[in-house]
């Protein structure tokens, strides 16, 4: 394993970090927001070593050709490597939003569940939302992929009506193509009539 001071690494399904401390190289994995707990593989003068549990850490000192295990607490994650953490970007989050059949009029409970998105880009310094349309399979896919770019749209200006600048906000429309239930076609389906949200 390679020596990088001050290194944060974020690994699919996985936050790990690496850093030299006290002379010493350290990896911690830790767990995510929900506490989802990936796996990182420590690779040493010993062979591979998994680490898959939160807080499993595996340290050595500076010049030794394995490391080997050590135990850390969150609270000394965090004072080790507070600095790293705290200047972490905030995750994606993913939003979905219902509409009235045949419109891009939002339901009356997403209007409602919009603040909770828009909550969720205030607590960003600059917030990049994508809005990405859909449709039932009611009508021609055609009239379907207007119809979703409508609804996509629409969440749009919401975002910009309440202060974002516009190319911070972005919309596209799927049409029919991505359905949550799968249902053929001339069929009204309330889950498929829905727009996405991204916000990063």
């Amino acid at each position: 394993m390679t020596s990088r001071p001050h290194v944060l690494l974020v690994l699919p399904a996985a936050a790990a970090l690496a850093a030299c401390v006290a002379k010493s190289n350290l990896v911690v994995v830790l767990p995510e927001a929900d506490g989802h707990v990936g796996a990182v593989v420590i690779h040493d003068a010993k062979g591979d070593r998994v680490l898959d549990r939160a807080y499993a850490a595996a340290g050595s000192g500076a010049g030794a050709g394995a490391l080997s295990p050590v135990i850390v607490a969150p609270e000394e994650v965090t004072e080790i490597f507070g600095p790293a953490l705290s200047a972490q970007p905030i995750s994606p989050k993913h939003f979905t939003l219902y509409f009235i059949s045949d419109s891009d009029m939002l339901t009356q409970a997403s209007r409602a569940a919009f603040e909770e998105v828009f909550a969720e880009v205030e607590r960003r310094k600059a917030a990049e939302v994508v809005v990405t349309g859909h449709t039932d399979r009611a009508a021609e896919s055609d009239y379907n992929d207007t119809l979703s770019l409508k609804r996509a749209q629409a969440v749009r200006k919401l975002f910009v009506a309440r202060g974002l600048p516009p190319e911070s906000v972005l919309a596209a429309g799927r049409g029919e193509r991505e359905p949550l239930v799968a249902s053929a076609d001339g069929v009204r389906e309330a889950q498929n009539r829905r727009v996405e949200i991204t916000v990063r």
